[in-house]
């Protein structure tokens, strides 16, 4: 059960990045939280990650859930 709550909140975190990873940019521009400032790292770049670290959780909150239900 607890692996399935911690899939499902994976997913949600994960989802949540993917939509709103150019919000969370710039959030964090205007809180100063960005913190490898220089110029060979771009606003698209940062927005790229995001995303990615997104699709990672998703996809390992899939993989627990599948665990979770006895798929995997």
């Amino acid at each position: 059960m607890l692996v399935l709550v911690a899939g499902l909140a994976l997913v949600g975190f994960g989802v949540a990045g993917l939509r709103y990873a150019p919000a969370i940019v710039t959030a964090q521009h205007r809180q100063g939280m960005a913190p490898l400032e220089g110029d060979e790292i771009d606003e698209t770049d940062r927005i790229r990650a995001t995303k990615w670290v997104g699709a990672v959780f998703v996809i390992g909150g899939l993989a627990l859930l599948g665990y979770g239900i006895g798929v995997v």
